[in-house]
């Protein structure tokens, strides 16, 4: 009875297997093409192991609407920050120039204020330094950030257009350089 069990399943787990495989050697993928870039801050840069899918962001936008990001084609940059952060609010102006740099590439980079924050505050800190070129939304409960595996903030995170994690940077980093749109480059040559 298990030899014909094992014969029936053989196929499927072989399946299985292989699908595993190919989003492992992937991710490797992503390593191999930008290990010669990785340098200064990009150093903390944490390629991902993990093969499973992220589950599609709901949260809400600027109009209090919940709304569910999905992974289209892009590769989705998530900065998870807060608005009592000082770290976070030091990155933001950089975030907000590579995400102009970078707007007609197949890069998609949101903003998710985790925890409590208030909607004012948010909108506050976004014009005061004028970001113009992030989205922003939040995650009141932080319930995203903890499907996420966010232990501090910010953290981004960078996921590839099938919604498994690349890598993530936990901390802040200067992300108006050479080397990071150069690094983001070489992923969008390697989806």
């Amino acid at each position: 009875m298990k030899t014909i069990l094992l014969l029936k399943l053989g196929p499927l787990i072989l399946i299985v297997n292989l699908f595993f495989s190919i989003s492992a050697i992937a991710e490797i993928k992503y390593n191999e093409k930008t290990k010669d870039i990785i340098r200064g801050e990009l150093r903390k840069f944490i390629f991902s192991e993990n093969t499973e899918i992220l589950p599609n962001p709901l949260i809400l936008d600027a109009n209090e609407n919940m709304v569910e990001i999905g992974y289209d084609e892009d590769i989705l940059i998530i900065n998870f920050w807060a608005t009592w952060c000082a770290p976070c609010k030091k990155e933001m102006p950089s975030l907000n120039s590579l995400a102009q740099t970078m707007e007609y590439e197949d890069i998609q980079i949101i903003t998710i204020a985790s925890g409590r924050n208030s909607k004012e505050a948010i909108d506050g800190f976004f014009e005061d330094n004028n970001l113009v070129n992030l989205k922003k939304y939040r995650d009141p409960k932080g319930k995203i950030a903890i499907k996420y595996g966010v232990t501090a903030l910010p953290t981004t995170v960078v996921l590839n257009p099938t919604g498994i994690e690349i890598g993530r940077i936990i901390g802040d980093i200067d992300w108006d350089t050479a080397d990071v749109r150069l690094f983001f480059k070489k992923l969008l040559e390697t989806k």
